[in-house]
């Protein structure tokens, strides 16, 4: 029952270790578990575990890096009045998606704009938060960025925020293409606030589905991946593509 579990102030010590100590929550609750006989013995649930976790991170964003980062953002305020950002308060009016873009942003947007590539990566602060870069090409073919987020979670109701904070910073323009990973959360949301925009899979995760669905048939030494390689970089229209 909900009312008789509850994480222990040993377990409480041992879990924030663990996370300081950058394992993954998922071992960290399967390691516990094996300590304990079985997460039945645990006294808590793998839900409580995450929303320990979450609290924890969100009372160390509150208590030191919500201050540092909210001076960041009024210095290059100051520095520079086109200097734009958006901050996403939760329930207890904590800090939960962060979005930036500064003035060569929104000039790069302005010029390059039309074609926009939305990657996150996980697990590359010790908070585990997603960071996502908006970025495109210039005329030289040189990467350009168009806007940075950092963010709570992946759902969709996290996307659809950031896309309309994207859009707010750019003075609503829109763009023609937009690439992106399958995500189905993300898939979700970007219609909802791009309902122009064509949307499209980055080649690498097509390739990476490849690998996944067709195994050796996509290695350097394959026919096969020659010929797809053909049909994705060669072939500039539907109907050359449909016939290679």
């Amino acid at each position: 029952m909900c009312s008789q579990r509850k994480i222990s102030n040993v377990q409480a010590l041992e879990i924030d270790l663990t996370d300081d100590s950058g394992i993954r929550p998922k071992s960290t609750f399967d390691y516990m578990g094996r300590q304990a006989g079985g997460g039945q013995n645990l006294g808590y649930t793998r839900v409580d575990f995450k929303n320990y976790l979450r609290n924890k991170r969100q009372r160390d964003l509150a208590y030191g890096e919500a201050g540092s980062v909210l001076k960041y953002f009024e210095d290059q305020s100051c520095s520079n009045p086109s200097f734009t950002y958006s901050i996403q308060l939760d329930a207890n009016e904590q800090m939960t998606n962060i979005f930036w873009a500064d003035h060569r942003m929104q000039i790069n947007y302005t010029l390059f704009g039309d074609v926009v590539t939305f990657d996150t990566t996980f697990s590359t602060n010790k908070e585990d938060r997603p960071f996502g870069v908006f970025s495109g090409f210039n005329h030289h073919r040189g990467l350009v960025v168009f806007g940075a987020a950092l963010l709570y979670d992946e759902t969709a109701e996290s996307f659809k925020w950031l896309f309309q904070a994207f859009l707010q910073a750019h003075s609503q323009k829109m763009p023609i293409t937009m690439f992106t990973d399958q995500d189905a959360a993300m898939v979700k949301a970007i219609p909802q606030v791009f309902p122009s925009t064509w949307y499209g899979l980055c080649c690498w995760y097509i390739m990476q589905n490849g690998i996944t669905h067709l195994g050796n048939m996509m290695n350097d030494r394959s026919t096969f991946l020659k010929d797809f390689k053909t049909c994705m970089f060669h072939c500039e229209k539907e109907l050359d593509f449909e016939m290679a």
